[in-house]
């Protein structure tokens, strides 16, 4: 994990400590169970796991407690999204945000949230080994600052960023370029600006064959079929 991450996360949990835990949280009986509600009541909120927190996560305002209870949570489930694999998908964890009209929140809740999700979507594109589209536009709806994303997006050898790159142009350039279905929950102008962003830095490209062509040649290969990517359109 990247310090501005750690920075990020204990910010939250600073922001958010004033909305305290209750003893009781009322749930909708059909959907949550007793031993549901002994979870969050288990252990300290730093100490809460993901399966302790996966049902309250799938469940939190629509049928088990409020928006306070939530933001009281929010910061533990939000850092084992960033930093395991949480089990509650990040779709549905993020557009918790969106149903709880988290932009009618407090200015520095919202600048604590915006932040989180910079510093996490810098961490995924340089060390995850495989582009997380849902994150991106998961966090590119939330933050609607695509321009800032796109920065923290450096392309080198040195991490997992040259993949991330050359995995998203080699899986969605081409719907990007064209439908747009994988990217239809963002607005034109994004798009737009993530298609030029893309052409921009496609010269890239020759120089990673090279890199890795002796070091990885399926990888090598992906390379060069990226590359015909960008010929043929």
């Amino acid at each position: 994990m990247t310090d501005e991450l750690k920075i990020e996360i204990e910010n939250l949990y600073s922001t958010f400590s004033t909305y305290n835990f209750k003893s009781t949280i009322e749930g909708c009986p059909c959907c949550v169970s007793d031993t549901d509600k002994e979870k969050i009541h288990s252990k300290q909120l730093r100490e809460l796991t993901e399966e302790d927190l996966s049902r309250y996560t799938a469940k939190a305002m629509t049928t088990w407690g409020d928006e306070d209870d939530f933001r009281h949570f929010l910061p533990r489930i939000l850092e084992l999204l960033s930093t395991t694999n949480f089990i509650v998908s990040t779709f549905i964890v993020l557009g918790k945000l969106e149903y709880g009209q988290w932009r009618e929140w407090k200015e520095n809740e919202q600048v604590a949230i915006e932040k989180f999700l910079i510093a996490w979507w810098a961490e995924l594109i340089k060390n995850k080994n495989s582009f997380d589209h849902e994150a991106f536009i998961e966090i590119s709806k939330l933050t609607d600052n695509i321009d800032e994303l796109l920065k923290h997006w450096t392309i080198d050898f040195d991490n997992y960023s040259f993949a991330n790159y050359v995995d998203f142009v080699y899986t969605y350039y081409n719907d990007l370029n064209s439908k747009r279905t994988e990217f239809k929950e963002l607005s034109k102008e994004t798009c737009d600006k993530i298609l030029k962003w893309t052409k921009e830095k496609s010269n890239i490209l020759e120089k990673g064959f090279f890199e890795y062509a002796d070091k990885d040649k399926d990888f090598a290969e992906r390379i060069s079929i990226t590359q015909y990517i960008f010929e043929r359109t």
